[in-house]
């Protein structure tokens, strides 16, 4: 049986995130146009030329869930997004979690319509802030469009 979009981006999803250096969640995220075409990928991690998190610990390791203040990674969907060349075209995006309040705030000014996600995040101002921005966010296997 052929997998739906659905279905395949959320299995590529889980080897975006596969890439991820952050200790604390291992996030991806995917970008794709109206068609289904894949415009960027992203996972967590430091900067370049940091050292990652799975060899040196940034401070943000012991932080709560839902707090980010301390931690040096670059988030999947700010990854995405700065590697999109034609944001433009973006129409939705796949991401490991309901993004956070900082990458809500940074996916409400694309035109990215929707997200489907694999599950909610500690801190529901994201999700807000995407509901407010008129973007749909939906949780795949419980409410997928």
């Amino acid at each position: 049986m052929r997998l739906t979009k659905d279905e395949y981006f959320i299995e590529m999803l889980k080897l975006v995130a596969a890439r991820s250096t952050c200790i604390r969640r291992k996030v991806g995220a995917i970008i794709v146009d109206r068609d289904g075409h894949v415009l960027s990928t992203g996972y967590n991690g430091v900067p370049s030329n940091f050292d990652h998190c799975i060899d040196v610990p940034c401070a943000g390791a012991i932080d709560a869930p839902g707090n980010t203040s301390n931690c040096m990674a670059v988030h999947a969907e700010q990854n995405a997004l700065l590697q999109c060349s034609n944001l433009s075209n973006a129409h939705a995006m796949y991401v490991s979690c309901v993004p956070c309040f900082v990458c809500a705030k940074m996916i409400a000014n694309t035109k990215i319509s929707y997200i489907l996600t694999i599950e909610q995040y500690a801190d529901s101002r994201g999700r807000d802030v995407l509901s407010e921005a008129g973007i749909g966010v939906f949780v795949y296997a419980q409410d997928t469009p």
